[in-house]
């Protein structure tokens, strides 16, 4: 067995991996009682666009980060945050990178293949849709909040967005998208008045992985803007369900 697995610190960890020419640090919440005799699920967070920079701390701070510190006992699993560049929005290279972060921390810890999480908030929630197309059968579950595959952001709104997953227009390629990730169970959470990011996608994506035989939630809000991560988060429902799901094969 790994050294390193002899003795495991527990509550958030500062880890670091190689990336580029020098390190990049990023954090993982152990919970207390972790033990490496047995294999734990994981789960795999994609921040917003305000917690970038390379501290590793403010990822771990709001949304998934505080619910954790408010009821720890909600999740009986590991949690791995990578962070991106400051005031940027995930790229397809970033969403990679954290793909790498989460195969590190495996290499460290006890993980059950089979119960390997995403989540994403925000613009963090749209590098989730694109960690599922890149690598669907890596995951037991997708949690989605207030994220999008394919709409742009409303004009005035100054809040930086990737370009879309999908091409306004290109519903060939959204199909198979829908196609492509229809076996991992999603649940979405969207505000329908949200500002930032329109909740037409979120209904339009949810109604397709139906139409495609998907297992799929969809919690549409009213009332709420953009920041309906506390209800998603904070939720003991949603950590029950989410830590239920086990990878198809």
């Amino acid at each position: 067995m790994d050294s390193t697995k002899s003795f495991t610190p527990t509550g958030f960890i500062t880890r670091s991996i190689r990336h580029g020419q020098g390190q990049k640090l990023y954090q993982v919440y152990v919970p207390s009682g972790y033990t490496p005799e047995r294999g734990w699920p994981v789960i795999l967070f994609l921040h917003g666009a305000g917690e970038g920079g390379d501290d590793a701390l403010l990822p771990t701070e709001y949304q998934l980060g505080s619910a954790i510190r408010r009821n720890p006992g909600h999740f009986p699993g590991l949690v791995v945050f990578p962070q991106i560049r400051r005031r940027s929005v995930w790229t397809t290279t970033d969403v990679r990178f954290a793909l790498k972060v989460l195969a590190h921390a495996r290499s460290d810890y006890s993980i059950d293949p089979d119960r390997i999480y995403l989540t994403g908030v925000s613009s963090g929630a749209r590098a989730a849709w694109t960690a599922l197309s890149l690598s669907p059968k890596r995951f037991a579950a997708a949690l989605i909040v207030c994220g999008y595959v394919r709409c742009p952001r409303r004009t005035g709104v100054p809040v930086p967005t990737a370009p879309p997953l999908v091409a306004e227009g290109d519903d060939e390629f959204l199909n198979l998208l829908a196609t492509r990730i229809r076996d991992v169970p999603v649940w979405i959470f969207h505000g329908d008045a949200d500002p930032v990011f329109p909740v037409a996608d979120a209904r339009n994506i949810a109604a397709l992985l139906q139409e495609q035989g998907g297992v799929v939630r969809y919690t549409e809000l009213a009332g709420f803007g953009h920041d309906v991560w506390d209800v998603a988060y904070y939720s003991e429902a949603v950590a029950d369900w989410l830590f239920s799901q086990f990878r198809v094969h």
